[in-house]
Parts: C-alpha cells; sequence; structure tokens
C-alpha cells in the first residue's frame, strides 16, 4: 500500500484531445467541482498519473447539451512548483 496521497484533479482531461481552437478540450460535466472551473481559473487537469496544470480559457456548448472547456496547458505541477519557488513566490 502506498503511504502517497491520491492527486485531487479538478477536471479530468486528455493533453492530446486538442480541438480545432488549438486547445486541450473536456467536458465540464466530468469535473469533480464544475464551480472551480471558470475562464482564467488555474486548475489541476488530466488524471491521477498524469496531472497537469492548466487554466481555464472558456466554456462553451457542446454536443447534447454538454459544456466543453478549454484548457491552456502551463505544465507539469513538478515543474510549475520548482519555477514559483525559484521566483520566491512560495517556499
Amino acid at each position: 500500500m502506498s503511504n502517497t496521497p491520491a492527486v485531487m484533479v479538478t477536471l479530468p482531461a486528455d493533453a492530446n484531445q486538442v480541438d480545432n481552437t488549438g486547445y486541450v478540450w473536456a467536458f465540464l460535466d466530468a469535473a469533480n467541482e464544475p464551480v472551480r472551473v471558470r475562464p482564467g481559473a488555474v486548475i489541476v487537469a488530466g488524471d491521477e498519473t498524469e496531472p497537469f496544470i492548466a487554466r481555464v480559457v472558456d466554456q462553451v456548448d457542446g454536443p447534447g447539451g454538454r459544456s466543453i472547456v478549454h484548457l491552456d496547458v502551463l505544465g507539469v505541477p513538478e515543474d510549475v512548483v520548482d519555477e514559483l519557488r525559484h521566483a520566491k513566490v512560495i517556499a
């Protein structure tokens, strides 16, 4: 049994699912906390094994009344945290 806590992903997404906008897309109804998924928000997306940090670009109407969220991938958590530490934004 692992002592590593499970990653809590705000919006499950596949970083390879890019549509004609040039952004990664996912369905909003897959979010565990949809209220956190709003344009401009920075969230953890992906899955437990391959999470990534993303900025929510927009939310548009999709097929069958489902909302599609577009994500701008900012990087993997380790790289983002390393850069924030380097910039002395976090300790």
